[in-house]
């Protein structure tokens, strides 16, 4: 789908909770919070469509001025971008938090690349080390798979599998205690 097509699809077929476009000052403020622009399918359809309420789940987040209850971890984009800018790991900074899943689950959206790809976030099955992976998707793939259907958590393939090998390791540490699976 073209982003054009993408956009007509979700305008078409928008939810009770979209939210009220967004400002252009509001989007000028979340892209300096980032450092980067936002994918242009993603700003057009703040300007556009709506500030969040729209996408998989009727949950993308929106800009400063967005008062939905599906975030739980941030207020807005703008939010997540600054505190991912001063995350101690740094490999967050440049993304944005655009749907909470809950339970701490969260697709994040890179804005270094022009494309937006779209990553993952699980902190409940492993480790903080582990909890970002790629998604291996651009943002208006993401959103043009979720169009008309429900779309599935963030995981990637194997997220859940742990091979015999990792198996054979976590059973003992070498004092002897079960250590936690790390994927």
């Amino acid at each position: 789908m073209t982003e054009d097509e993408i956009l007509e699809a979700i305008r078409s077929d928008l939810g009770p909770d979209v939210l009220p476009v967004a400002s252009t000052e509001a989007v000028a403020e979340a892209e300096e919070a980032i450092g980067y622009p936002l994918p242009s399918l993603l700003r057009r359809l703040y300007l556009e469509v709506g500030n969040g309420g729209f996408g998989p789940r009727g949950g993308i987040i929106g800009v400063r001025g967005y008062d939905f209850w599906k975030s739980d971890i941030f207020a807005d984009i703008t939010e997540s971008a600054l505190a991912f800018r001063t995350e101690s790991y740094g490999r967050c900074a440049g993304m944005i938090q655009l749907l909470d899943w809950g339970c701490a689950i969260a697709s994040l959206l890179d804005c270094r690349d022009p494309e937006g790809t779209m990553w993952g976030w699980n902190p409940n099955l492993c480790c903080l080390d582990h909890a970002l992976f790629p998604q291996d998707i651009t943002f208006a793939s993401w959103l043009a798979e979720s169009i008309a259907r429900d779309f599935a958590e963030p995981f990637y393939d194997g997220y859940f599998e742990v091979s015999p090998q990792d198996e054979a390791e976590i059973a003992v540490s070498t004092i002897g205690e079960k250590e936690e699976p790390c994927m």
